[in-house]
C-alpha cells in the first residue's frame, strides 16, 4: 500500500476529448477470460481500431465479479443491467454506433448489442482499474513502484494507491499478468488524464482502463489492520 495525506480540490468535470460508447447487452453468460476474444470480435467489425490512439475496450463483468475485485474461474453470468463499453476519442464515437443490433461472436459465446449511448468520463478523486499490467509485478511493492514511476512519467502525482488480486489475460502470443488497482486523492487534471490515457499495456484487452470508484479509505483502514 502507498499512502500520503494531503488536501485537494474534489470538484468534478468531464473529459472533452474521450468518451465511453455504452451498449445494452443481450447475453446470458460469457467466459471469465474473454478479453482477447472480445477484442477479436470488435476488430472483425472495425479492422482499423488498432490505429486509433487511446482506444480501449472494456471487459464485461457480472454481479459475481465483485465490481472487478473478484473474478469467477470459468464463466460470468450477465444481467439485463450489464453494459459493454468502448472508450474512444470523441471524433470516432459515432462510428461505433454502427454496432447497434450487431451480434459479437466472443469465443463460443454470442453477445448482441443495442441502444448505444455516449457517456462522458466523470472526474473524481478516486479511480479503480480491474487489471493493470506493468513490467515489474512479482510482488505488491514492486508492482506499486512500477505503477508510481509510470504515472510520474505521465506527469501524474500519486498520493495513495492500493492494489488487489492478480488477474490473468491470455493472448495467443503471451500471458498478461495484472492486478486490480485503486488510486485516490487525485487532482482533477490527473484524474482526467488517467482515464483518457490509461496505464500499462493491453488496453484493447480490457487492461489499464480506469473508472470512478467510491472512497478508498475504508479498504485502506481494513488492510492496515491485517
Amino acid at each position: 500500500m502507498y499512502w500520503e495525506d494531503d488536501e485537494q480540490d474534489k470538484q468534478k468535470k468531464s473529459s472533452e476529448s474521450i468518451v465511453d460508447v455504452s451498449f445494452k447487452v443481450n447475453c446470458k453468460k460469457i467466459a471469465a477470460d474473454h478479453a482477447y476474444d472480445l477484442f477479436l470480435a470488435v476488430l472483425k467489425k472495425f479492422p482499423h481500431i488498432e490505429k486509433i490512439d487511446n482506444l480501449a475496450i472494456h471487459s464485461v463483468y457480472g454481479a459475481e465479479s465483485g465490481a472487478g475485485w473478484e473474478r469467477p474461474e470459468t464463466e460470468i453470468y450477465l444481467s439485463k443491467r450489464t453494459r459493454f463499453c468502448i472508450r474512444t476519442p470523441i471524433e470516432h464515437s459515432q462510428d461505433f454506433h454502427n454496432l447497434d443490433g450487431e451480434t459479437l461472436e466472443i469465443g463460443g459465446y454470442k453477445m448482441t448489442l443495442s441502444k448505444p449511448t455516449i457517456k462522458e468520463l466523470v472526474i473524481t478523486d478516486t479511480l479503480f482499474c480491474r487489471t493493470v499490467v506493468v513490467e515489474h509485478n512479482q510482488n505488491e511493492d514492486e508492482f506499486l513502484k512500477d505503477v508510481s514511476l509510470s504515472l510520474a512519467a505521465m506527469g501524474i502525482n500519486v498520493k495513495k494507491m492500493l492494489c488487489g488480486k492478480e488477474h490473468i489475460v491470455q493472448t495467443p502470443s503471451k500471458t498478461l499478468v495484472g492486478k486490480t488497482l485503486l488510486i485516490t486523492d487525485l487532482e482533477k487534471q490527473d484524474s482526467i488524464k488517467l482515464q483518457e490515457l490509461g496505464i500499462g499495456i493491453g488496453k484493447l484487452f480490457g487492461c489499464g482502463i480506469f473508472l470512478p470508484h467510491k472512497s478508498i479509505a475504508p479498504v485502506a483502514v481494513s488492510k492496515s489492520n491485517e
